[in-house]
């Protein structure tokens, strides 16, 4: 059985995030975890010294209360939930929790979070970016309002000819096993070093050489950036999830200048799975 992990990050949109992540199981028969992070915040030095042990002790013991009462929490909601599920905390120490889920991200097959979004979207976007960076992983984005989970038989792909959109469609396809792929090329650059003289159709036939059923859509941009163009080709047929390669550009750069990965982040109305 397949294993999704899911963290409990601690902002507001974590209950949505987390009927997503139930529904999303559900549907394709995997076992869900909840990590529950147990950061310690970092000793502080005094004049007198470091902090002191009993203070040091006090601190453990307080984290670790908070996390078993979220965690008791949490087991009364996935109680009432038709998945095989397990509630996971993590041991206290001093690390960053969007760190800390990463690391247990390692020992599963998929991560899945919420939309990043609101006055909490800062903590969503570290999430995502650790996960994405250090777990390995792939990562599946899921939208927190009017998501409905469903099998997923049908993706588009946001393909472009780099590592990283290579290992998402490779990642997509050994975990869901769709019955349909649909290779979207935007605005394509022809030539050496670039799409090629038929974009997106050396990754076609390879992917129709393993018996997957694929299509190639050129699409223009139309003055949309990238990710709005793709966004809206998959709503408009019926695709049930969108795969992307993830930051194919230094973060600094796509969070500065804007790129795809951000777009999609910002955009997304149906589940998108980002892989580095």
């Amino acid at each position: 059985m397949l294993e999704l992990i899911c963290a409990a990050t601690g902002a507001g949109n974590d209950g949505a995030a987390l009927d997503a992540a139930i529904g999303f199981a559900a549907a394709h028969g995997m076992r869900l975890v909840v990590a529950i992070p147990s950061p310690i915040p970092t000793p502080m030095t005094s004049p007198w010294g470091v902090t002191a042990d009993t203070v040091l002790t006090e601190m453990f013991a307080m984290v670790e209360r908070e996390a078993a009462a979220r965690a008791e929490a949490l087991r009364e909601r996935l109680g009432r939930a038709d998945v095989t599920w397990e509630v996971r905390i993590d041991e206290p120490r001093f690390v960053d929790p969007a760190i800390a889920f990463a690391q247990q991200a390692r020992y599963a097959d998929l991560s899945i979070l919420g939309k990043p979004e609101g006055n909490d979207a800062s903590i969503g976007h570290a999430y995502f970016s650790a996960a994405l960076f250090e777990s390995g992983r792939p990562v599946l984005v899921v939208p927190t309002r009017k998501y409905e989970a469903k099998r997923t038989r049908r993706i588009v792909v946001a393909w472009k000819p780099a590592r990283e959109a290579t290992r998402a469609i490779h990642d997509a396809i050994a975990l869901f096993k769709p019955e349909a792929v649909d290779i979207v090329v935007v605005d394509p650059a022809q030539g050496p070093g670039a799409h090629g003289p038929d974009p997106g159709a050396d990754i076609a036939a390879h992917l129709a050489r393993r018996g997957q059923s694929v299509t190639v859509t050129p699409l223009p941009s139309a003055g949309n950036r990238v990710a709005g163009a793709v966004l809206l080709h998959a709503a408009q047929t019926g695709a049930d999830m969108v795969v992307a390669g993830g930051y194919g550009h230094a973060r600094l750069r796509e969070w500065a200048l804007g790129g795809a990965t951000r777009d999609l982040l910002e955009g997304l109305a149906m589940p998108v799975l980002f892989s580095h």
